[in-house]
C-alpha cells in the first residue's frame, strides 16, 4: 500500500512537466565530466521534485540523477530522472521524459512518466495496472507478445551491447534517445523488447514499474531476474524487457554462439 494518493503524485509528474516545457530552448547547458549533457532544467526539475515528493512520503529516501541518493538506501526511495534524454532535449528532437519511479526492497513500486513534448502521461503501481493519459483520454496499457518475431517487430536499443549478435533475430532495431520512452513503447505494445547496457536506475525504475503491470519481464541476458539497488552506480549487464513468449525467444536468440557473435 502506498502512503500517498496516485492522483496526487500525478499532480506533482504534471507540475514537472509544465516547469519542464517552460525551461524547455532557453536552460543552459553544460556537460559534465562523463561527457554528457546536463542542463539547468535538469537541475531544477531534480529540485522541485526532491522537495514535492518528499512532502509527500516524508520517511522516504531519494536518488536523483543530478544530486545522487538521500536517505538510507534500505527505505523506500523515490528514483528520478529530471529529464531521461537530455540530449533529445537540447538538439530539439520532441522524445523525452520525466521520469518519478519508486523502489522498495528491489523491486519497483510505483512509476510516473511524463512525456511532455507528446502531452502524454504514464503512472503504474502493483495490481492497480499501467495507464496512459492522452489527448483528453485515459485508456489501459497492454504489452504485444508474439510467439513468433518478425522483422516487423521493433527491439529499441540504447547502444551497442558487448557480446550480442543483434542480427540473430529478425526483427528492427530502433534508438529513440530516451531509454525510459523505450520501455513506455513496450509497456503500451508499440515495441516488443527494450535491450540496454550501461544504464543506471533512475533511467529504468519507473518504466519497469509500468512494464511489470502489464506482464512484462526484466531479465539480464543469462537469465536472471532485474532487482533494484539505490547504491549501483551503473549496469554493466545488458538488461533485456519483454514479455514472457518474446523473452524466451530473444535469449535464446541472444544466447546463441555463432556468426557475428
Amino acid at each position: 500500500m502506498l502512503p500517498f494518493e496516485i492522483t496526487t503524485a500525478l499532480g506533482i509528474a504534471r507540475e514537472a512537466a509544465h516547469l519542464a516545457l517552460e525551461l524547455h530552448g532557453r536552460a543552459a547547458v553544460e556537460v559534465k565530466p562523463d561527457n554528457t549533457l546536463v542542463t539547468e532544467a535538469d537541475r531544477a526539475l531534480e529540485e522541485m521534485l526532491h522537495e514535492r515528493l518528499g512532502e509527500l512520503a516524508p520517511d522516504w529516501s531519494f536518488l536523483g540523477e543530478e544530486t545522487g541518493l538521500t536517505g538510507q538506501s534500505d527505505k523506500p526511495c523515490w528514483v528520478i530522472d529530471p529529464i531521461d534524454g537530455t540530449t533529445n532535449f537540447v538538439r530539439g528532437l520532441p522524445l523525452w521524459c520525466v521520469s518519478i519511479g519508486a523502489v522498495q526492497n528491489g523491486v519497483p513500486i510505483f512509476g510516473a512518466i511524463a512525456v511532455p513534448p507528446q502531452g502524454e502521461l504514464y503512472w503504474a503501481a502493483p495490481g492497480q495496472g499501467a495507464w496512459r493519459e492522452w489527448g483528453g483520454k485515459v485508456t489501459q496499457l497492454q504489452a504485444t507478445d508474439r510467439p513468433v518475431i518478425t522483422q516487423e517487430d521493433l527491439v529499441a536499443t540504447n547502444s551497442t551491447v558487448n557480446g550480442v549478435n543483434l542480427r540473430s533475430v529478425p526483427c528492427r532495431n530502433r534508438n529513440l534517445g530516451s531509454l525510459t520512452y523505450h520501455l513506455l513503447a513496450v509497456g503500451r505494445g508499440s515495441v516488443l523488447a527494450s535491450l540496454s547496457q550501461w544504464h543506471k536506475l533512475h533511467d529504468v525504475a519507473g518504466g519497469l514499474c509500468l512494464c511489470a503491470e502489464v506482464g512484462c519481464e526484466a531479465r539480464y541476458l543469462d537469465g536472471s531476474l532485474w532487482q533494484a539497488n539505490v547504491t549501483t552506480k551503473a549496469e554493466t549487464n545488458a538488461l533485456l524487457v519483454a514479455p514472457p513468449k518474446a523473452m524466451q525467444q530473444l535469449l535464446e536468440a541472444f544466447n546463441k554462439k555463432g556468426e557475428g557473435s
